[in-house]
């Protein structure tokens, strides 16, 4: 990612915080699964076992974040600095 104005210490540190969340045991993240799109806090999977290949696996946390006061309440404890 270039010309974008964010710092490249801001993207190593969000990319090592997401890396860390992924890392967490099944059973914490889990915690934030739901089918409803519209939660503040979402993590899921694309994989289907039923009619997916392995090759369109992708896992996701989707954040709620604006306004960031509203929404912050809502995201994971773990890891601390997410």
């Amino acid at each position: 990612m270039i010309n974008h104005g964010i710092p490249d210490e801001l993207i190593g540190a969000m990319i090592d915080v997401s890396r860390r969340f992924f890392e967490l045991p099944f059973s914490e993240r889990s915690r934030y699964m739901t089918s409803e799109i519209t939660t503040p806090v979402r993590y899921g999977t694309s994989f289907n076992q039923r009619s997916d290949g392995v090759y369109c696996w992708r896992d996701f946390l989707k954040l709620g974040c604006h306004p960031l006061r509203q929404y912050l309440p809502f995201w994971p404890c773990s890891p601390i600095d997410l």
